[in-house]
């Protein structure tokens, strides 16, 4: 087996390794791009060189592909437990699919290691039925996920005994092992009265609203605008929304094609994209989870999602680096000036969905790609519900800049274009005692509408109770009087 584990790889299979002597179950925590799948390569390779028995868990088609391309590459035997491929049953690592593991429990006896990838599912009925069952049978756990905690912010406690993290987003991004970015928010997609399931929207019902040609249109804009001439890949909500996505970047004059992991051209497409023959590939669902494809440069976001683990698994997808040849991958400088000076220097997110702006703004509030979370098995702090009945969480704050539409972490100056904010101070309150001004406006002038309404006394009278006057008659007779002293001057004139 060849498989050189980079540094902080290596420590998370150490310290997992070290708790799994006290433990049966540990939660192996990496960033999207870090490299889960080298992780699982690795230990898995170890474990069978030791003679034990492995079961590596995916729970969509394309990831048992793509790790057993990873095995294939590295040298580990397996077989494979799916409905539609042939393995070899006597290998002692199994690359098996979720949903015919659970109802094939029994055929193949419990493994020394179950490694099950993307393990934020682990609440979900399937996964959790099997760990339940290999753990009671003593095997060992090692959960794999870059996000640990389920949509609803609970925590994996009830699975996993530890949690062992690897390093953040903006560390690796820092180290040159990911891609810097750019984030633009161009459009804000009104949602308002989507109702949601399992705690995320409604697909059908968002089907319909994020597929309109006049979202779609926007789309082709700003990716005209901020990204002409990238490879892109769109994050579309159904396959019938991707379609309209494609139709519309063709009609602009792109070769855009739908990907999804039922096309049966999947590598032909791929292969295409890669060399610059596509320039967008519209997906449903293929690319949220585990699909490593660098040469993406620009992520679309038109799925907006509740789930944190959804959107980072998204623009995760674009933080892959592409490095230039001829410079020293061992060392931070060297990986920072290969990502420069290659054919990637940076990543572009379009965030469509608004899933990175604040939720006071209308938005899903996720944050930034790189913003520091801190993980736990006990999940997300709740707090008081809000008035629209969602759980507030405590969500990072960004800003947009109005003028250019980049969002980014807060900050006097925006990091894109150089527009200068209000400074904090005399600026703001003066700024907000306009507002309240205009407020003041307003509401005089709709109260003066009101009492001019009302012609006669008893009309008066009813307006002073209705507006809690402790002596209506006396005001409206007040009022009455005045009117009739214009009148007379008018008149005298």
């Amino acid at each position: 087996m060849s498989f050189a584990l980079r540094p902080y790889q290596a420590d998370v299979v150490t310290e997992t390794r070290d708790n799994l002597r006290d433990v049966q179950s540990v939660l192996a925590v990496m960033a999207t791009g870090g490299g889960k799948t080298a992780l699982s390569g690795y230990m898995s390779g170890s474990a069978s060189k030791r003679n034990k028995r492995v079961i590596f868990g995916c729970h969509r088609k394309e990831l048992i592909k793509q790790t057993a391309k990873t095995f294939d590459k590295v040298g580990i035997p397996y077989g494979i437990i799916a409905a539609g491929f042939t393995g070899d049953r006597h290998q002692l690592v199994q690359i098996a699919s979720i949903e015919t593991l659970r109802r094939r429990l029994d055929w193949y006896g419990a493994p020394d290691l179950y490694i099950p990838d993307e393990a934020h599912h682990a609440g979900a009925a399937t996964w959790a039925s099997i760990i339940d069952s290999y753990k009671q049978k003593g095997s060992r756990i090692v959960g794999l996920t870059a996000t640990p905690e389920r949509l609803d912010g609970t925590g994996l406690g009830k699975w996993f005994d530890r949690m062992v993290s690897g390093p953040s987003t903006a560390w690796l991004i820092d180290q040159g092992y990911l891609s810097p970015y750019r984030l633009f928010a161009p459009s804000m997609p009104d949602l308002s009265g989507i109702k949601k399931i399992g705690g995320d929207f409604n697909r059908g019902e968002l089907e319909k609203r994020m597929g309109g040609a006049a979202v779609v249109g926007d789309v082709v804009k700003h990716y005209r605008t901020l990204a002409h001439g990238r490879k892109a890949m769109a994050f579309c909500v159904s396959i019938k929304h991707s379609l309209a996505v494609v139709e519309q970047f063709q009609n602009a004059g792109y070769r855009a094609a739908h990907i999804d992991g039922d096309s049966p051209n999947r590598d032909e497409l791929i292969k295409a994209f890669e060399d610059g023959r596509i320039e967008i590939l519209s997906s449903v669902d293929l690319v949220s989870e585990g699909f490593d494809l660098p040469a993406i440069e620009v992520a679309i976001l038109l799925r907006p999602t509740h789930s944190l683990s959804l959107f980072l698994q998204q623009v995760g997808r674009v933080l892959r680096p592409v490095y230039a040849p001829g410079f020293d991958l061992n060392t931070q400088e060297g990986r920072v000036a290969a990502i420069a000076a290659g054919p990637k220097p940076y990543a572009l997110i379009l965030d469509h969905s608004a899933n990175t702006i604040d939720r006071e703004k209308g938005g899903r509030g996720h944050g930034m790609p790189d913003d520091e979370r801190n993980w736990t098995l006990a999940g997300r702090e709740k707090k008081a519900r809000s008035g629209s009945g969602e759980d507030e969480e405590a969500a990072v704050t960004t800003r947009q800049c109005p003028n250019c539409f980049r969002v980014h972490k807060p900050g006097p100056v925006c990091t894109g274009c150089g527009f200068e904010y209000p400074s904090m101070g005399r600026t703001v309150k003066e700024l907000e005692g306009d507002l309240q001004e205009v407020e003041r406006n307003a509401a005089t002038v709709e109260r003066k509408r009101e009492q001019a309404k009302a012609q006669s006394l008893d009309d008066l009278v009813a307006l002073g109770k209705q507006r809690g006057m402790k002596n209506p008659h006396g005001w409206a007779r007040n009022v009455l009087a005045a009117r009739n002293q214009k009148t007379q001057r008018r008149y005298a004139r």
